[in-house]
């Protein structure tokens, strides 16, 4: 395999950093989006540009070995790309987080065995860190029945990812319990937990790409995903202060920086933990202390790429434990125990 890469969302934050990223490690990636936009930024990077959108991809993929699936929602941009790739024999992966579009995705898999490509949604720091935790977690104890996952950042947000948070904040989605996903408010728990001697208070994400991904990992039958969000956040899932949600989604996104800043990226921290039980009352904790979660979804991405280019035996839609702790392990900044 060549290895061409080609970015869709390209313009956007987490596309213009992960189009950095691949440069400052030798690739020349092939850079795509739905404007022409794009451009201005291939002119400035000395690399191709291509302008299509995501029902009209044609025979844009012809010659890519792998798609980065850059373009949020994710919702509106999956199908088209990965059917796109399918037809070109195209690998695809996307940093997808909702459950939703964990169920969307895994549909194609059957299709995705049968062209002999893979596909990877959730290759980004919302997933790529907790399933492999859910899984190391998970294989230290005998016949587990309970998985808990939360986790906090410390660094700034993008627009695209604030807006994806912000639109259905109050929205009800998922907890796994006996292996049937239930009707699930957000917010509706909280769990406390401390690491690098700190103490974080999470509440319940119903959202979670994890409550699919998790599940498809390790088998566990009973799973419940936290996030560390701030207290006016919680207000929101909790159906509060929505005139504050609104004002944000019409206006003040809009006035915000694109995403962190080179200082947040530079010292911004991610803090994950994952706890397996099984019924005798055995327990097992993996702790995960990394780089800042953009800087953890551009070493994820590479990585992964780096895992396509090598493998000829895995093929379908994939978690990220798939791949083992070893795409994490080296990552610059990480602790894992």
């Amino acid at each position: 395999m060549k290895g061409r890469i080609l970015i869709y969302g390209a313009t956007g934050y987490t596309g213009k950093l992960f189009t950095d990223y691949l440069l400052a490690n030798n690739y020349k990636p092939i850079l795509a989006a739905r404007s022409n936009k794009v451009i201005s930024l291939g002119k400035e990077l000395n690399c191709e540009t291509r302008i299509f959108d995501t029902d009209k991809v044609q025979d844009n993929l012809l010659d890519i070995d792998i798609l980065v699936n850059l373009a949020g929602p994710f919702h509106k941009t999956q199908n088209g790309l990965i059917e796109a790739c399918l037809k070109s024999k195209t690998h695809y992966l996307d940093i997808a987080g909702e459950y939703p579009e964990m169920v969307n995705a895994f549909q194609y898999d059957d299709d995705a065995k049968n062209k002999n490509i893979l596909i990877i949604p959730a290759a980004g720091f919302g997933v790529v860190p907790t399933d492999i935790a859910a899984k190391m977690a998970t294989d230290k104890i005998i016949n587990p029945t309970h998985l808990t996952i939360a986790y906090a950042t410390e660094g700034g947000a993008s627009r695209g990812t604030l807006h994806t948070v912000l639109k259905d904040i109050n929205m009800a989605g998922v907890i796994i319990r006996n292996g049937e996903n239930e009707f699930a408010k957000p917010a509706m728990k909280t769990f406390k937990f401390q690491l690098d001697h700190k103490k974080f208070s999470a509440t319940y994400n119903p959202w979670r790409a994890d409550l699919f991904t998790a599940q498809k990992s390790t088998g566990v039958q009973n799973i419940e995903t936290y996030t560390v969000f701030p207290g006016f956040i919680v207000k929101m899932m909790k159906g509060k202060l929505l005139w504050l949600r609104n004002l944000m989604l019409k206006r003040i996104i809009n006035w915000m920086p694109e995403g962190p800043s080179a200082k947040q990226l530079k010292n911004g921290k991610t803090y994950i933990l994952t706890i397996a039980k099984n019924e005798m009352g055995d327990e097992s904790r993996v702790e995960i202390i990394g780089p800042e979660a953009y800087v953890f979804t551009m070493n994820c991405l590479l990585n992964l790429i780096e895992k396509i280019k090598t493998n000829t035996e895995l093929r379908g839609v994939l978690t990220p434990s798939s791949f083992g702790v070893e795409i994490i392990n080296k990552i610059e900044g990480i602790s894992i125990r």
